[in-house]
């Protein structure tokens, strides 16, 4: 009685222990299953992953600009040293307009591309924000070529957004600059940028997609850091529904490394429409990269750096300029 009792136990521990061990297995197999079913397939679109997490600096040093014809629209006032245009040059099929100075002679003249700052783009005005600069240039034997961008003035939108701070200005700088070649009196292998304010935060992001210009001059510029901005502005500034504008793949600080022009750069200490902060992190980022840059700061000058007359900052300037372009 003992012998067939103990073989039944031993069967019945056998066969217990085989149905423990399948169904172990089987809530084992199907975790391994859905391991596997996250993972990539082979034939998966890498390059669009690539895409979706390159930076707005990045997709701008990639892609390709176009130039385009720069037609005179109207002549808008002339002296004996310079003749003022509107003027005219297509960016991304969009019709920009802007202003430019000419000055008298038979040329080449260097050029300075002039970015203007913050203004509604539905109060904008051509040459707004530069038209005193341009007058000093000029008469410094400077071509100077001030494009509107997009949704200023008459020039053409691609968006429905009328708030003026928008990354994508600096694409209506980089095609006004390839266009540059089709000048008569221009020189385009001496080019320089000027900008103020939003329009020093769009030299910054034009001087770190090309090779073009020579040298740059930013007067109180917006911030490098595009989430500054937006905390500093609100709202009533920038774009935010653009998907090109992520904090930090569109703020200009991140991409200095490829900056290659040196940098003259000024700022007024009782400025209150920028941090005056900004510049100083800007000039000790750039020294950081190994960057050329000089720095000047005014102290009791606002935005605008009236209390000055202009004199000293414009002697600077032109100084500036013409050690990098004329020399």
């Amino acid at each position: 009685m003992k012998k067939p009792l103990i073989i039944a136990i031993t069967l019945f521990v056998a066969l217990f222990i085989l149905v423990f061990y399948l169904l172990l297995n089987r809530q084992i197999q199907p975790i391994t299953q859905n391991v596997n079913l996250i993972e990539p397939p082979e034939n998966a679109n890498k390059d669009s992953a690539v895409e979706n997490t390159t930076s707005f600096i990045e997709n701008l040093r990639a892609r390709d600009y176009t130039e385009s014809e720069i037609k005179i629209e109207e002549t808008l006032a002339q002296n004996d040293l310079y003749t003022k245009y509107l003027i005219s040059y297509i960016s991304d099929n969009l019709k920009i307009y802007g202003v430019m100075n000419l000055p008298k002679g038979d040329g080449p003249f260097p050029v300075i591309i002039l970015n203007h700052g913050y203004f509604n783009t539905s109060s904008f005005n051509s040459g707004d924000g530069t038209q005193t600069m341009a007058d000093i240039l000029a008469r410094n034997s400077y071509l100077t070529l001030a494009s509107d961008y997009r949704g200023h003035g008459k020039s053409e939108n691609d968006s429905q957004d009328s708030r003026g701070h928008r990354p994508e200005y600096a694409i209506d700088v980089l095609n006004l600059i390839v266009s540059v070649k089709n000048l008569e009196k221009a020189d385009s292998t001496r080019i320089g940028m000027w900008g103020h304010s939003m329009g020093g935060e769009i030299a910054l992001r034009t001087a770190e997609v090309t090779n073009m210009l020579k040298v740059v001059v930013l007067w109180a510029p917006t911030s490098a850091r595009t989430s500054d901005n937006s905390n500093f502005y609100g709202g009533t500034r920038n774009n935010q529904g653009s998907t090109s504008t992520d904090a930090e793949g569109s703020s200009p600080i991140n991409y200095l490394k490829y900056i290659s022009t040196p940098v003259s750069l000024h700022q007024g200490l009782s400025d209150i429409e920028v941090n005056p902060e900004w510049s100083k992190e800007l000039k000790e980022a750039l020294e950081i990269e190994g960057k050329q840059v000089e720095y000047f700061e005014y102290p009791g000058q606002d935005h605008n750096f009236r209390n000055l007359g202009w004199n000293i900052i414009s002697e600077r300037t032109v100084s500036f300029l013409d050690k990098y372009l004329k020399e």
